[in-house]
């Protein structure tokens, strides 16, 4: 069965890269007795070949998941199967140099790689997952401090390949819900009195229709998608739809918008308002993509304004 890349994948922040799950292999067996070795030491330009010859393991990798779009399949784990079995040899090949600072750089560097594509390879993804993608972008991100060289560029390019795809996916990132079919942006918010006492939070946001042929109105997949609560010193409420004591034509026309239809591929900027409960905590949007049975994408805080 075919392995769906979800949004637990983490943007490796280094090189921009990414990954998948965790079963790990282990390079270290079948490696030379390092008492039987004459060891040498490893130069600058030795660790950087080393370097590169590793990164460049991991960019056909990167590029079959994303040809796969998003699919741990056999493809892409026979693609991983090869690249761990060069970084075993490269690995079996370092034994001949001291532990000195170049070696332990790129000894690491390979190790996290080989535990990776261990990850792929496995046959589920499990909790150490999103652990192990940041070792991969720590001990690269060391290696190429260390050494004194710029990011590898066909590594890079793959990476940023993938994570393009990455960004399309249904998930939460900074004040932006991205669903199946749509995608919605906080941009701001404010505060103002409630028609019968009480304060609204007024919610400014954009929203782009992303999908090849539903025209989409803004104001039900907000409240369709999008669960806003606040906590009080005693309980967590759910927070009704607001009903602002003033007025003003920049909210009429953008809460217009948002009640009408967007085809798609078109994008709005719309307002909403929430009744709050009080004014000393936060809100919090729990967002769910109610085109893929409610599925959960993650959690929204807004401060309140002034606060």
């Amino acid at each position: 069965m075919k392995k769906i890349l979800t949004l637990n994948i983490a943007v490796l922040t280094v090189l921009t890269l990414t990954a998948c799950g965790s079963n790990r292999n282990n390079t270290s067996n079948n490696q030379p007795s390092s008492s039987t070795i004459t060891k040498k030491n490893m130069s600058d330009e030795q660790a950087k070949l080393e370097y590169t010859k590793s990164a460049e393991q991991l960019a056909p990798v990167f590029q079959s998941i994303t040809d796969s779009n998003l699919t741990l399949n056999d493809n892409v784990r026979l693609t991983a199967r090869n690249a761990d079995k060069q970084i075993t040899i490269y690995n079996n090949k370092l034994v001949k140099y001291k532990q000195n600072a170049n070696y332990k750089v790129i000894k690491n560097f390979n190790d996290s790689i080989a535990t990776y594509l261990g990850d792929i390879e496995g046959k589920t993804i499990s909790s150490s997952y999103n652990t192990d993608i940041k070792k991969v972008s720590n001990t690269n991100k060391a290696a190429y401090s260390k050494l004194g060289i710029s990011y590898n560029k066909k590594l890079s390019e793959a990476g940023n390949a993938m994570n393009a795809k990455i960004s399309q996916l249904p998930g939460v990132s900074g004040k932006t819900i991205r669903t199946t079919n749509y995608t919605i942006t906080i941009t701001s918010t404010e505060t103002t009195p409630h028609f019968e006492g009480g304060t609204d939070l007024i919610v400014y946001y954009t929203f782009k229709n992303t999908s090849k042929n539903k025209n989409i109105e803004p104001t039900e997949s907000l409240i369709e998608g999008a669960h806003f609560t606040q906590e009080s010193k005693t309980s967590i409420n759910d927070l009704d739809l607001g009903n602002p004591s003033k007025d003003s034509d920049e909210w009429s026309s953008l809460e217009k918008a948002a009640s009408q239809k967007v085809k798609p591929g078109a994008e709005v900027k719309c307002m909403g308002s929430y009744e709050l409960d009080n004014n000393e905590y936060p809100v919090k949007i729990q967002a769910t993509d109610p085109d893929n049975n409610d599925a959960k994408l993650g959690t929204i805080t807004l401060d309140l304004p002034n606060n």
